[in-house]
């Protein structure tokens, strides 16, 4: 496989897993600190893979030793990068659970041990990118790079996505509360069948909101190896969408209801 092969191969698994921090001395302090560190770590990153790009396609145009000294040393430049954005990523998330008040402490544990065994994994790959001194431990390294990302999205994702999965089931908890009361107060109004039709309306919206949240748990549990996770993540996000759909659509009949019931 040749190196520019490998390196599309990193640079799928980056995008499709939405990928990841510079070094412990420059970590954000807040969620949002750390996001713009994060850009500007995709950024550097998306550089550094464009200059090795090139640093290959001189090669192939010129085999001299200063075009392939010139293809490791941006190909090590290109890995570093990689790895601080992966740093970076695993900083963001780590923060961003943190500050949340509706996360609830188990996962916001959880979450924290995956980050710091992925930063001890980013730390070893350094050491292995530092010792590259040629074209075929490159290519090498690269491949453990792809295995070593798969395992950090799988252990952080999942729980990420559990996170969601929590504040999407407090949110339906309020919402069929909401639903109830107002089915309650309607009781004897002179438009009750109006508004319990809405309410109906509401309630159905909520169950398939239930239904999708549950599917949502299902596949990010399912987001570790061996196995798909980038597959698992992606589903379990989708079926955050259909939930979040759901919820919007139970909420305005339940607005609906509650403007009827004041009419009455």
């Amino acid at each position: 496989m040749n190196n520019s092969k490998v390196m599309k191969g990193v640079l799928l698994v980056l995008v499709a897993a939405l990928l990841i921090t510079p070094p412990p001395s420059i970590r954000a302090q807040t969620a949002s600190e750390a996001k713009q560190v994060w850009f500007q770590a995709k950024e550097a990153s998306r550089v550094a893979q464009e200059a090795h790009r090139q640093a290959n396609l001189d090669y192939a145009g010129s085999k001299t030793d200063a075009n392939n000294q010139r293809v490791i040393d941006t190909g090590k430049d290109s890995l570093k990068a990689a790895l601080d954005e992966a740093e970076a990523w695993l900083n963001w998330v780590e923060l961003e659970v943190m500050e949340n008040p509706e996360v609830p402490t188990d996962l916001k544990g959880a979450i924290q041990q995956d980050v710091e065994a992925n930063l001890v994994k980013i730390a070893a790959l350094r050491v292995e990118v530092d010792g590259v001194q040629n074209r075929f431990q490159l290519a090498t390294t690269f491949i453990k790079m792809v295995g070593k990302y798969l395992e950090l999205v799988a252990d952080v994702a999942r729980n990420h996505g559990l996170v969601w999965v929590h504040v999407a089931d407090a949110y339906a908890d309020k919402v069929e509360a909401y639903e109830f009361e107002i089915r309650e107060k309607s009781d004897g109004a002179s438009n009750e069948a109006q508004i319990v039709a809405k309410l109906d309306e509401a309630k159905a919206s909520l169950a398939s909101a239930r239904t999708n949240i549950d599917q949502a748990e299902a596949e990010y549990l399912q987001v570790k190896l061996p196995g798909n996770p980038l597959l698992r993540f992606s589903n379990g996000n989708q079926y955050l969408r259909l939930a979040r759909n759901n919820l919007l659509s139970a909420y305005a009949s339940l607005r609906q209801a509650y403007k009827l019931l004041m009419e009455g």
